[in-house]
């Protein structure tokens, strides 16, 4: 699969101020997507859960495998960058858009926590500066979230929260769109690909 899940953090929405009430945006298949307003972010941040038939190392496996980074990767995918330290990974994902929108970039942190033996949070914050620029590409600035991923009776309860500024001027009613259709693309593909390995 590559890593499509961060793909996401191209354009989807977080911010640390005041916040509104999570509503239900999308129920079906076992996978449930939320969105709330931020502070006063016209980019709504979202939240999606499903659980898994599979181990905790399993999916923690799945999030961070992903190639090397290379200066002209693939459109769409995440490339890992480097490894920090243990539990400390960066990536790179590019996405290029149709004239007059500029191409995007993104470069994250991933920051493993074990809480337990059974629960593990991947925090998510963007690094602008961890790799060079492009020319006519606007870089992520903002971006903030986690992975929360909870082992029980055989089967992981998923969590992904985000929030993402796509800078620029791509108007919010385009991203916030997204918040439904990506995530429960990227949770449906998750879950069959884990389950289907385990079948």
């Amino acid at each position: 699969m590559k890593n499509i899940y961060y793909l996401l953090f191209l354009l989807l929405p977080f911010i640390a101020n005041s916040q509104t009430e999570w509503k239900i945006a999308k129920s079906n298949k076992g996978i449930q997507i939320q969105v709330r307003k931020t502070g006063n972010s016209p980019y709504k941040e979202y939240k999606a859960i499903t659980s898994i038939n599979t181990s905790l190392d399993q999916v923690l496996r799945e999030l961070l495998e992903a190639p090397e980074y290379m200066e002209n990767c693939k459109e769409g995918i995440s490339h890992l960058v480097k490894i920090n330290k243990q539990g400390d990974y960066i990536f790179y994902a590019k996405n290029e858009f149709s004239w007059p929108v500029k191409d995007r970039d993104v470069v994250s942190r991933i920051r493993i926590e074990r809480i337990s033996k059974t629960v593990i949070k991947l925090n998510i914050d963007a690094v602008p500066e961890e790799v060079p620029r492009l020319k006519n590409t606007l870089r992520i600035q903002e971006m903030s979230g986690f992975w929360l991923l909870e082992e029980k009776n055989g089967t992981v309860a998923v969590t992904q929260q985000l929030y993402i500024n796509p800078e620029g001027s791509l108007p919010p009613f385009i991203t916030n769109s997204l918040l439904v259709t990506g995530p429960f693309k990227t949770f449906l593909e998750l879950r069959n690909k884990l389950e289907k390995a385990n079948s």
